[in-house]
């Protein structure tokens, strides 16, 4: 057992360039996974921190608990005892107790860089980016840690002033003095800010509060004296959250266990340290953040394994003849396993080591405004090492075995040098293979099976069949692009045929080594992009709707402004026509049958539309695919009574068809909603409400139609009229009923086509004026808050749908993209091999007068075949993933949207195609370089080592 050491050692220094590479490839692969774990440790570290700023200085925020049936407009989770903050704070174990109301959905911004308060409403038609959200506060001290200005005694003030977020004001470019406003309805309060309070670094998403995700502290806020909060609302100061410091040693646990029975019947919840950081740690992107640290493991691994394996694969062809001589010398079977095993082991330990160093390097570097300083937690370490170690010790089996197999006979025989042999591809390789990538479409397409056996053998059989099918079918992949790939690139590179047709099955398990290294990450991206743009399609609007939306927030007209409206020099020769939108909830007896009680979202858009006007005639501007029902029976249905459209989007979620009853709570049995302008004669709502009319009143569906991308046109434009947060359709009605039942004699939106060559911008300003107009007539001249107008078109919303899908699907193809880069290294390794073992042979090839630049266009032309095999196996198997994880949408995994197409991102996935291409070509530059410089002499001498 001791030469092998040395026989290692003399192995790797003979090949210092290939081990070099390998080394590397290795190295940044396990950096990747150091950066990526210890990215979401460092995240995972900060949740303390972040708690800690949620809280303040207290130990308990109590909540209201979520109703369970839908709150009115406007209206917030309370508490059932109003008096459970003076109980508290009659309890000897509490030190303090501070009262806060806090108000969701609120819009707030100031005029400073970003742009003014007005544009940044308008781009949302809501709640700007980054809006925080305001908080009525009863605490005489600061309860946080203020980083700069004074904290007001909140419950004495009276003072329009507050105390802002650090995270908001950096957002806002806000310090101390400067105005933020707070626009409610059709008025705007101006705040001082006169203290900037550390907040905690939240991620993405992560907004906790009445009307946010779940209850707690909002982590972005503008706190404001209970007073400002009255003035601002309308409404008395009402607790929604109320904090509780306990005096010293007293158990949280054990308080809130004595006062279990009070806090049940005040229908309050407790949140403490511990459930905020639970909370933090089941968020969305946290969630995405490690699963995808989880991903990187498993695809550097796989990378590892690929990389020893080609490597050691390389060198069990190269010594043939010097193997055999060993075992003539008397090494056992097993040794010669250990030399090659050991060669792996030799590989992994300093890019483990390396890869540590590196990836740490990352992490400080990447996460340098973090608040917790990065460490390398001995999971991540230990992952690494398992991946390099496991990843040589994998690849190490085959090349071992086959070493071991040589027998000492061998070494009696002259090298053959260049000439290996043809591999044939077994026919049961190919069969396992494709049985193997048919388990996904199986699971989908088996008929009889039940929908959660349906989902495990799609997850934990189909994604699996996926690799191992992938792994069966290379050799395939590998021959059949050797066949044709010799004839193009030959014709390609002007390299004769014969020199290529057997390039790459002469060395089958390296060709097929780099090829799976390069797939890896290609594929994957092939999928992710696939996936990601053909769920875009539901949200992007076509041409069955009208082209031009307009909506007008903070101002409504009468049906008497619609002549003197559509007179505007921007509506002349335009098709357009007033809409009236409100946002009923369905009734809570229907949300708890089956279809609905899945669902989170209990509110509907619903749009009255002149159907005579727009749906019917010869050129009807709504003119939706019915999946469901006739257009004729529909559109009659519609005028005589109280019916409606509703997309396929939700008539599939719900089990909902043409003839079917859709239950609505009335809205205007509430009062009017939030942001409406209350004006005498403008809205004739009923008064009163009616215990039937709560449990909602049947309206009849009179057709299921086809209607893309009403999730983002309700969304951007302001649609979203009472609850402003998700819905679960936008239903299209007639006109007449929204007036009659729903009480509207205003309205906010006009819907239609406008004349060519008039601009959104042009459009905008042209009815903002007149909007403003219509506003000062009815304050008397009085000058008013400025009306907001915004004009959606297919176009612009098509746009906007791709930008911010571009930006999601980047970011999900960031890791492949790196994969992608990584495999390069696994072609250079190849080149330099093949540049090795072949020297011989390009030295006969000179000697007979083939030119040496055809020669470096030989290594060029098998690059271009190994990595043209790996595109075609990527996008085979790329595109298969992807119809997969689009049709399993049938079964349970809901975005709220029917299956879509499979629609191809032939622009990214030939940016992708090209790099990978380009890559390739650069990483066999130097070597083949080298080998057209190299003399015949030299050439001829090489001989096995």
């Amino acid at each position: 057992m001791t030469p092998l050491p040395k026989l290692i050692w003399r192995d790797l220094l003979a090949n210092r360039g290939r081990v070099a590479v390998s080394v590397f490839a290795i190295l940044v692969s396990v950096s990747l996974i150091v950066w990526m774990m210890g990215s979401y440790d460092t995240l995972v570290k900060e949740f303390d921190n972040d708690a800690e700023a949620y809280m303040g200085s207290y130990d308990l925020c109590l909540v209201p608990e979520a109703p369970r049936g839908p709150l009115p407009p406007g209206g917030q989770p309370r508490f059932a005892d109003p008096e459970l903050a003076a109980r508290l704070s009659a309890s000897p174990l509490v030190e303090s107790v501070n009262a806060a109301c806090q108000v969701p959905r609120l819009q707030i911004g100031c005029a400073n860089e970003r742009g003014s308060f007005d544009e940044q409403t308008r781009d949302r038609m809501g709640i700007p980016p980054q809006s925080p959200i305001l908080v009525g506060n009863l605490a005489a001290e600061c309860p946080y840690d203020l980083e700069e200005g004074v904290w007001p005694d909140m419950a004495a003030s009276t003072a329009m002033e507050g105390v802002l977020g650090s995270g908001s004001a950096r957002y806002f470019r806000a310090g101390i003095g400067t105005v933020m406003n707070v626009r409610v309805g059709a008025h705007v309060y101006d705040v001082k800010v006169v203290g900037i309070v550390k907040q905690a670094k939240a991620t993405p998403g992560v907004i906790m509060g009445p009307g946010g995700m779940g209850g707690g502290p909002a982590f972005s806020s503008l706190f404001v004296p209970a007073s400002v909060c009255e003035k601002i609302t309308g409404r008395p100061f009402v607790p929604n959250l109320i904090y509780v410091r306990l005096k010293e040693g007293v158990d949280k646990k054990e308080f809130v266990e004595s006062f279990r029975e009070e806090l049940s019947k005040a229908s309050a919840s407790v949140a403490d340290t511990d459930s905020i950081i639970q909370r933090l740690s089941s968020d969305r992107s946290v969630r995405q953040q490690k699963d995808s640290a989880e991903m990187s493991v498993w695809l550097v691994l796989f990378s590892c394994v690929f990389i020893i394996f080609t490597t050691l694969s390389i060198g069990v062809s190269e010594r043939t003849r010097r193997l055999a001589l060993l075992r003539a010398l008397g090494m056992s079977r097993m040794q010669i396993a250990l030399l090659i095993v050991g060669e792996g082991l030799f590989l992994c330990i300093p890019a483990l080591l390396g890869g540590l160093a590196a990836g740490f390097c990352l992490v400080y570097l990447l996460e340098e405004g973090s608040s917790t300083l990065p460490s390398l937690t001995w999971t991540t370490a230990l992952v690494a090492a398992a991946c390099a170690v496991g990843g040589a010790l994998l690849a190490s089996v085959i090349p071992a075995w086959r070493a071991s197999r040589q027998s000492p006979l061998e070494a009696a025989v002259p090298s053959a040098g260049f000439m290996g042999k043809v591999s044939r591809v077994p026919a049961w390789s190919v069969l396992a293979g494709l049985a193997c990538v048919a388990l996904q479409p199986a699971a989908l397409l088996f008929p009889g099976l039940e929908v959660e056996t349906r989902k495990w053998m799609f997850v934990w059989l189909g994604y699996p069949g996926l690799v191992a099918g992938a792994l069966f079918l290379a050799p395939a992949f590998v021959r059949a692009t050797e066949w044709a790939g010799a004839w193009l690139t030959g014709l390609f590179l002007r390299v004769p045929h014969a020199f290529l047709r057997v390039q790459l099955s002469r060395n089958l398990s390296r060709s097929v080594g780099t090829a799976v290294s390069m797939s890896v990450g290609l594929s994957l991206f092939v999928a992710v992009q696939t996936w990601g743009y053909s769920m875009l399609v539901p949200f992007s609007p076509d041409s069955s709707t009208p082209g031009t939306l307009v909506s007008f927030l903070h101002t409504e007209f009468r049906p008497g402004d619609v002549p003197e409206l559509m007179a505007r020099p921007s509506l002349k020769g335009a098709r357009m026509y007033p809409i009236y939108v409100d946002e009923p909830d369905i009734s809570p007896e229907q949300m708890k049958s089956p279809g609905f009680s899945g669902m989170r979202n209990r509110s509907v858009v619903l749009a009255g539309i002149p159907v005579e006007k727009m749906a019917e005639g010869k050129d009807p501007l709504f003119q939706p695919v019915f999946v469901s029902g006739n257009p004729e029976e529909a559109y009659a249905m519609l005028k005589s009574n109280r019916s409606l459209l509703i997309p396929d989007t939700f008539a599939r979620t719900v089990g909902l068809k043409a003839g079917d009853d859709l239950m609505l709570v009335n809205p205007s049995f509430r009062g009017n909603r939030p942001g409406n302008v209350s004006e005498g004669g403008l809205r004739g709502a009923r008064g009163g409400a009616s215990s039937a009319a709560m449990k909602g009143e049947p309206w009849k569906v009179a057709g299921v139609v086809s209607f893309p991308g009403w999730h983002w046109l309700t969304k951007t434009s302001g649609m979203r009229v009472r609850r402003g947060g998700f819905v679960a359709a936008l239903a299209i009605a007639d006109e007449r009923w929204l007036k009659e039942d729903y009480g509207h004699q205003g309205f906010q939106f006009i819907w239609g086509d406008t004349a060519p060559g008039v601009t959104n911008v042009a459009l905008q300003d042209d009815l903002g004026e007149f909007a403003l107009m219509k506003a000062r007539e009815r304050a008397g001249g009085e000058e008013g808050v400025k009306p907001l107008v915004k004009a959606l078109t297919r176009e612009s919303l098509g746009g906007s749908v791709t930008s911010r899908g571009d930006s999601v699907i980047f970011t999900m193809s960031q890791l492949p993209i790196i994969m992608m880069v990584i495999a390069v290294l696994a072609v250079l390794n190849t080149v330099l091999a093949s540049v090795q073992s072949r020297r011989r042979e390009f030295g006969l090839m000179r000697a007979v007068g083939v030119p040496g630049g055809m020669v470096m266009r030989m290594l060029w032309a098998e690059t271009l075949m190994i990595s043209l095999c790996a595109v075609i196996m990527s996008l085979v198997l790329g595109v298969l993933a992807a119809w997969c994880s689009i049709q399993i949408l049938e079964y349970g995994y809901h975005f709220g949207i029917v299956t879509p197409p499979i629609t191809m991102p032939w622009a990214h996935l030939g940016y992708a195609v090209l790099l990978v291409l380009t890559l390739s070509t650069l990483a066999c530059l130097a070597p083949a370089w080298r080998m057209k410089r190299a003399s015949v002499t030299d050439l001829l001498s090489a001989g096995e080592r």
